[in-house]
Formats: C-alpha cells, structure tokens, sequence
C-alpha cells in the first residue's frame, strides 16, 4: 500500500491509526486504500463493540455559516453531550480542505458516528458504511445520498404562507437569490398557481449581490419579491437602497431563515423561522438510535417553521 500511496510505511501506518499526517498524504494513503478494497482496523474495532464517545459534524456549507446554524450546533452538541458524547466540528468551505479529506479525518479520529450537514455525495461514505458508522444527514440531503437516513425541519407550510402573503400584496414575480447550491429551495416545495419564479445564481461576495440587484431586480419587468438565505438577504437589503430601490414599496424581501436581529434592522426583515431546538433534538435522537443499534428512517419534524411577516414586504409595485 505504501508503494501505491507515494508514501512511507510509516506514514501509512500513521494515516490509518488516527496519528496527524498531512492532508495530502492523508488523501493518497485513503485513495490506496480504497482502490486496494482495505479497510483499516475500523470494522474490527466495531467487532470489539469500543466506543471513543466522540462524533463528528461535517458542514458542507453552501454559503456562508451564520446564526442560524449556531442555534443547531447548540442544541445537538448539549443533547450529545447529555448522553456522554463528545463532538467535533468541521465546515468545509470554499478554500481549505475538500470534503473527502475531512470524512477521512474523522475515521481517522476513530469516530462513533457522524453528523453531516447539507449532505453531498463522498467516496469516503463507503468506508463508513463498510465500518458500521452510522452517518445521519441533516438539513438537506443531495438524491444521491439516499441511503443515508435524512433528518430536516418541515417547511412547506412556512414557505407556502409565505407566498400567500406575497400573492395577497399582489406579487406573482417571484425571485429566488441561489448561492452555490445544487437546486433553489423553492423548487423543494409545492408551487403556487399563478406565480412566477426566477433564479438567480452568485458568487459569495457582496458585490455579487449589488451586480445581482442591479442585473436582475430592476427595470420595469424585474421580478417583485425577492427570497435569500442570511447573509445575502441582509446584504440584498443595503444594496437595493443604494441603488435606488425602496424596500418594500419597490422589492420585497423575505429570509429563508430567521435572524436573532432581524426586527431591529433600518427595514425590519421578514422571514421564515425554524424551531431550532425540534431539529437538534430530532438529529440528536436518531444518532443514539443508531449507535444503540435501532434502524433509523428518513425524519421530517412537524410544526418546526413558521412565516413571519415584517417591514421588508408589502404591496406589489404598479407595473408601467
């Protein structure tokens, strides 16, 4: 194997027993071994029923992590904990490690189990699954990822009053501000007769959010209600005013998530709430299940979200 990683035998050997090696020796011994069929010690410490207490939580992050993910890391690290575990945290970002190198970090840390936020299709989720690691996806989960069990929040109803809301201030031009994600939120949920959606793609810089406003959400047939994610829902707010759009009576806008200050902004946002401590409590939940041994489906928590309408909508402009 250390032939076929370009590595030492020692390195090897420091790889597959949780001991720091680099991340790109990481990555080849992994590769080795995966290609070899090799899984290192990890099924028969499953065998020998040994536990480290320790989970890991992946975040594949399409944006950028803001306060809303905290209220969730908060409540499953408490209940975790509560139950004797210990977790670490890892975001995987633009720049840094790639997905892979970090799932193969943490079985190289020997983790009981794995939180993976914003599932996303890995080699490396074999090698758990061959290892009797449970691996629970949380927040979203792409199709590709079927077979790992799915916890999330429902939000259709919130989503779905919001429209309402829109439709009944006389919007039917929707917009859905999309950063990196595979598919827009509101294709995940039942649509509205009579409404229109736009998508609109960007980059993570602010400034793509100022080109994005002014491209796409001005002029007389630009859409009248806008959806983002924080940040760029915050951001969208200071840059429709200096470019002369008046929120709500030119654009408006509505968060798919609550922020703890959004009703003390200049133009208080509207938004979607969810119930944080229901979606860390459902996660925390199905992984002891799993780590007891128990089978665990696919989880969609009732009752978690809900709209709340505030100063950034309102009527629909005129058309000219």
């Amino acid at each position: 194997m250390a032939e076929l990683a370009g590595c030492s035998t020692a390195t090897v050997s420091k790889a597959l027993n949780g001991l720091p090696v680099s991340a790109e020796n990481l990555r080849r011994v992994y590769a080795a071994a995966e290609q070899l069929g090799y899984v290192p010690n990890l099924a028969a410490r499953s065998m020998r029923q040994e536990r480290t207490m320790t989970l890991g939580m992946v975040v594949n992050f399409e944006g950028h992590p803001r306060s809303e993910l905290l209220y969730v890391f908060q409540d499953l690290i408490a209940n975790m904990e509560s139950a004797g575990y210990s977790v670490l945290l890892s975001i995987v970002r633009n720049e840094g490690l790639d997905l892979d190198t970090l799932l193969q970090r943490f079985l190289a840390h020997r983790v009981d189990g794995l939180f993976y936020w914003q599932a996303r299709p890995s080699n490396t989720l074999a090698w758990y699954e061959r290892s009797n690691i449970p691996v629970i996806a949380v927040g979203f989960r792409d199709p590709r990822c079927a077979q790992l069990p799915f916890v999330t929040v429902d939000g259709a109803p919130a989503f779905a009053a919001a429209c309402r809301d829109l439709k009944a201030h006389g919007h039917r031009d929707f917009a859905e501000i999309v950063v990196d994600r595979v598919a827009p939120l509101h294709k995940l949920y039942p649509r509205m007769r009579g409404v229109r959606w736009r998508e609109i793609r960007i980059g993570h810089d602010e400034q793509d959010v100022r080109d994005a406003v002014e491209e796409h959400l001005t002029g007389p047939d630009a859409p009248t209600a806008v959806f983002a994610a924080p940040p760029t829902a915050t951001t969208l707010l200071s840059a429709a005013g200096e470019l002369g759009l008046r929120v709500p009576e030119d654009l408006s806008v509505v968060s798919f998530f609550d922020l703890e200050d959004a009703p003390l902004f200049r133009t208080p946002l509207s938004a979607i709430r969810t119930d944080y401590d229901k979606l860390g409590a459902a996660v925390a939940t199905a992984m002891l299940d799993a780590l007891a041994g128990r089978e665990v489906g696919d989880v969609l928590i009732p009752a978690s979200t809900h709209y709340i309408p505030r100063a950034s909508t309102g009527p629909a402009r005129e058309r000219a």
